[in-house]
């Protein structure tokens, strides 16, 4: 027997401001404590997380995020039924993908890291501060993020050259105007 649960419009737009609001809360908490003083860390300063961890939490939200804009999506076309196998076929997928590792890009772009000459210079152990991602580790993050949007922007580019609508009627008429060959 296939689980399966019922949620209507409120429920699922509950849902997913509650994921939105946990993402944002421990985005800030990776931008505000990526890198921080050895004495504030030692004296308890900062939320005590696991920056690596908490990162990792953001990407699973990431992907229900996707889901559940998905079913919002789904609702709005009066549909009922919602299969993830078969929405991750869908050109919505592909949006709503590329939308999240664009966030994901920006969030990234925003984290403090320490100076990379300053620790060669003094290494690391001198430097009074610590840092759970480095700046070279935040590029590697960001470079795989950019992969993955690209792939759905290629996915969105062959869709919005491949689909097509066909408008019949008294209608037909309104946009030959705008057509270009």
């Amino acid at each position: 027997m296939t689980k399966s649960i019922k949620l209507n419009a409120a429920n699922t737009l509950s849902i997913k401001k509650k994921i939105d609001n946990d993402i944002t809360k421990f985005s800030h908490i990776i931008r505000d404590e990526n890198v921080m003083s050895k004495k504030a860390k030692a004296a308890g300063q900062g939320s005590g997380l696991d920056l690596k961890s908490l990162y990792n939490t953001i990407q699973q939200l990431r992907a229900k995020r996707i889901m559940l804009k998905g079913m919002i999506q789904y609702l709005n076309m009066g549909m009922t039924t919602f299969n993830y196998e078969d929405f991750k076929k869908t050109n919505y997928y592909a949006i709503f993908s590329a939308c999240e590792a664009k966030e994901d890009i920006t969030l990234l772009k925003m984290i403090k890291t320490l100076n990379p000459q300053l620790k060669a210079q003094k290494g690391k152990k001198n430097i009074g501060s610590t840092e759970t991602f480095s700046k070279e580790k935040i590029a590697q993050l960001i470079h795989d993020q950019q992969l993955e949007a690209n792939k759905f922007d290629a996915m969105l580019e062959k869709f919005n050259t491949d689909a097509t609508i066909e408008i019949s009627g008294d209608k037909s008429d309104d946009l030959k105007e705008y057509i270009t060959a």
